[in-house]
């Protein structure tokens, strides 16, 4: 039995990863870890209870956040984490050598990628001479000259934000200047109007294309796919290959495109599965369990297909608990 740590268990992608490693044919065992104590995921009932234990634990900025990750590696002794949020991924891989220490193996990129993906505006240094990537200025070079580039209307957003998290949009230099002040460490990009997809991946440890999936999104409510189709796109997969060309990504990874005249425009990367990668593991690229199985040095085909024409559909649903079970920090 291989145990697998899944960190940021209780958010969409961590509960897409959950979701994604019971659908395979290997016993495995599933550990969570999250900062929420009231995520729904704690207080489950038995019969839906998807993971076989669940910790609380510190956020990813507080210092005890690596001592209790190898607490709980080497109590639950496990054998490869999966991070699951985007604020840890740099910790842990500054950890990486640590967290091996303790027999756990850690599917992650080097800190550099993660760095550059995470800061909108090092990817953008980094990729827009090889990549079609939208167009980005700081404010700091002087706003005028950077609208000037950029174009209005523009979209202003943290440089280390990630989804649509203080998304904003300006028709104005003067709308622009009000907003710079309201975000921390702004940076300024083109606005694109058109169709908006995320494409799904996975490298090996050599940083091998494993697998690409396109998905159209089709509906979106405040930054987060509720409906979504697997699409082969031949141009946003030679897409994913050169961006895995340009960075040393290992394990999965994610990018968001708009096509703007049939063309792609980049606008995101993550170094990490997706929060909708649930519809490309239902299409037959099952990227957590291939993660675990390469990372396990169990036997991964060199390349994996897909299921093009796939919808997803997503709805919520509720878990009711007391809150006397909100003490504990572990169920």
């Amino acid at each position: 039995m291989i145990t697998v740590l899944l960190t940021g268990c209780a958010g969409a992608v961590g509960l897409g990863a959950v979701k994604a490693l019971k659908m395979g044919s290997i016993n495995l065992r599933l550990i969570g870890i999250d900062a929420d104590p009231y995520a729904a995921c704690f207080y489950m009932k038995r019969k839906k209870r998807l993971l076989h234990k669940a910790y609380t634990a510190p956020r990813a900025e507080h210092p005890n956040y690596i001592p209790e990750i190898i607490n709980v590696c080497r109590r639950e002794k496990v054998d490869v984490i999966l991070p699951c949020t985007d604020a840890e991924l740099e910790k842990l891989s500054v950890s990486k050598a640590e967290i091996n220490e303790c027999g756990t193996k850690i599917i992650i990129s080097p800190v550099e990628t993660i760095r550059t993906c995470r800061d909108k505006w090092l990817t953008y240094h980094r990729l827009s001479e090889y990549l079609p990537i939208v167009r980005s200025a700081l404010p700091e070079a002087g706003i005028e000259k950077a609208l000037d580039f950029c174009g209005l209307p523009a979209i202003i957003k943290p440089r280390l934000g990630w989804g649509s998290k203080q998304l904003h949009k300006a028709k104005s230099a003067e709308e622009a200047r009000i907003i710079i002040n309201r975000v921390y460490k702004p940076i300024i990009q083109t606005w694109l109007q058109g169709e908006e997809y995320t494409i799904d991946g996975l490298t090996n440890s050599n940083g091998k294309v494993v697998c690409i999936v396109p998905r159209r999104r089709i509906k979106v409510l405040g930054g987060v796919s509720l409906q979504g189709i697997t699409v082969r796109d031949k141009k946003l997969i030679e897409l994913g290959k050169k961006i895995t060309e340009n960075l040393k990504i290992v394990g999965p990874f994610n990018f968001q495109v708009r096509k703007i005249d049939g063309e792609p425009k980049i606008f995101e990367i993550n170094s990490r599965f997706a929060g909708t990668g649930i519809l490309s593991v239902k299409a037959g690229a099952n990227i957590p369990l291939l993660a675990v199985r390469e990372t396990c040095n169990l036997s991964v085909p060199r390349s994996v297909d897909f299921k093009e024409g796939l919808v997803v559909s997503r709805y919520l649903e509720e878990v009711f608990f007391d809150i006397n079970e909100v003490k504990s920090p572990e169920n």
